[in-house]
C-alpha cells in the first residue's frame, strides 16, 4: 500500500496531467494552423472538439444535480417535504 503522501502526489500529478491536456485541447489545438490536405498526427491526440465544452457541461450538470438531491434530502426536515412512502 502507498503511504499517503506517495498517493497525494500521484493525484497532482494525474490532476496537472488532465489539466494542462484539457488546456492545450480548448485554447492551443484550435489556432494550429495546418493545411487541410496534411492531417497532422497532433489531431489524433484528441477527440473530436465538440467534446470539449460537451464533457464538461455534463459534469457540471451532474454535479449541480447531485448537489441539490443532497441538500434536498437533509433539509427536507427543516422545509417541511414529506415524502410519501409506499405502505
Amino acid at each position: 500500500m502507498a503511504s499517503n503522501a506517495a498517493l497525494g502526489k500521484l493525484i497532482l500529478a494525474a490532476t496537472f496531467s488532465a489539466f494542462f491536456y484539457y488546456v492545450f485541447w480548448v485554447a492551443v489545438l484550435p489556432f494550429i494552423v495546418i493545411d487541410a490536405r496534411d492531417e497532422s498526427w497532433i489531431y489524433s491526440l484528441f477527440p473530436p472538439m465538440k467534446f470539449a465544452f460537451l464533457v464538461p457541461a455534463l459534469f457540471g450538470v451532474v454535479l449541480l444535480g447531485g448537489l441539490s438531491a443532497f441538500s434536498l434530502y437533509h433539509l427536507r426536515d427543516h422545509l417541511g417535504i414529506r415524502f410519501i412512502r409506499p405502505q
